[in-house]
């Protein structure tokens, strides 16, 4: 039991030496040290330690240390004034997020801002071989990739009574560039008949073919045919 005692009694020594005991268990370490020499000896070594860490030379505080505790109190102080004001912690959230998606995205602006460029640079250089066909309302564009030359209006001049097939050549315009006959039956057209056939085809108006779109020149086949009508 005295041995127990003893641990108990040096236990509290640093308190009792502080004077931070109550005074109930101040007076139960002071009956104990008048009866132990031990204890009381502990109580000694305890009082030149504390004598000793009194006398020691205060040390200066690092500056950087005392930042990083400025730093520290800081944050602990803002956090706490958060928790009391949501709409704080609201806008002290929002603001996070937008350093973060800032910081996310920094490192992509230079090379995304170099792509861009070099693309504009590249369509700037190629952009005059490109050839748009402007849309002109009542010009119904086929959805074909090609379309044959058509025959808008026929010339008001006439033929002879023979059957005519000729090969017409049309530019992109729609403007005739050739006209040959083709013989019927291997006999070829006088000179009359080409007279003919050249005013008939110069006097039509034709719709040039297209590709993809776009018109083109083009030759197509035209036969005249002749039809008798009978009352």
């Amino acid at each position: 039991m005295t041995e127990l005692r003893c641990k108990n009694v040096r236990s509290s020594l640093w308190d009792y030496a502080a004077r931070a005991l109550p005074e109930s268990e101040r007076a139960a370490v002071d009956s104990h040290l008048d009866v132990c020499r031990n204890c009381d000896r502990c109580l000694s070594d305890v009082s030149s330690l504390r004598n000793g860490f009194r006398h020691l030379p205060a040390q200066p505080v690092p500056p950087l240390l005392a930042t990083k505790l400025r730093v520290i109190a800081s944050r602990e102080r803002s956090r706490q004034m958060m928790r009391l004001n949501p709409a704080l912690w609201l806008r002290d959230k929002i603001s996070s997020a937008v350093m973060r998606f800032d910081n996310f995205l920094r490192p992509l602006a230079v090379p995304a801002t170099g792509g861009l460029l070099a693309s504009c640079f590249c369509f700037s250089l190629i952009a005059h071989t490109l050839q748009l066909r402007p849309y002109v309302p009542g010009d119904d564009m086929p959805i074909g990739l090609y379309t044959e030359m058509t025959i808008n209006d026929v010339s008001p001049f006439s033929l002879s009574r023979q059957d005519v097939t000729m090969e017409v050549a049309v530019d992109a315009t729609g403007a005739v560039t050739n006209v040959t006959p083709m013989p019927q039956s291997g006999n070829k057209p006088t000179a009359e008949e080409l007279n003919q056939i050249a005013n008939l085809v110069l006097y039509s108006t034709f719709t040039p073919a297209t590709r993809a779109g776009q018109k083109v020149a083009s030759k197509r086949l035209l036969a005249i045919r002749h039809f008798e009508v009978r009352d």
